[in-house]
């Protein structure tokens, strides 16, 4: 893993603050046009995605060596043209009420992803120790690192295409 992961966590988050804040409630909170979630859901989907992601790594990165570890085809993560339902657990569920909330959620996981792979950044164990993906199967640490920037930039996208689709309303 390189610092270009590191640079793609930070310029991915800043680019999707950038595009949400300042807008107004009413805005955040609105469903999408044609269905889908709102921008306030889809901040509340990311901050629990990237927690769940945090959560494993603690426990990949403290576990032993996995041997059935494959590489994924993270570039499919951003092709909004293939339909994914995410997993209950990481599916917004009204806990954030707020931009300031989201905002403070989505540091808070960006924390604890951080915290989880200080110690093992840029060595093998990042390679060796992993966990399942729904679709993709057994996937490293490296790899589920490489994973939430590219998933970030999909909803980011998805956002994008909310704010539009509301503007046109």
């Amino acid at each position: 893993m390189s610092e270009l992961v590191l640079n793609r966590l930070e310029m991915t988050r800043l680019e999707l603050l950038e595009e949400v804040r300042g807008l107004p409630l009413e805005t955040l909170e609105a469903p999408r046009p044609g269905g889908g979630w709102s921008v306030l859901e889809n901040l509340e989907h990311l901050a629990a995605l990237e927690g769940a992601v945090a959560q494993g790594l603690s426990a990949a990165l403290a576990g032993p060596e996995r041997s059935d570890l494959r590489r994924a085809p993270l570039e499919l993560v951003k092709d909004r043209s293939r339909l994914v339902d995410a997993p209950a657990h990481v599916q917004p569920a009204g806990r954030i009420h707020t931009a300031a909330e989201a905002e403070q959620a989505l540091a808070d996981v960006r924390r604890r992803l951080l915290e989880a792979i200080a110690a093992d950044y840029g060595t093998e164990r990042m390679e060796t120790r992993g966990f399942e993906h729904p679709l993709f199967g057994p996937m490293s640490a490296a790899q589920w690192v490489e994973l939430v920037p590219l998933h970030e930039a999909r909803h980011l996208e998805q956002i994008r295409d909310t704010l539009r689709r509301l503007q046109d309303q």
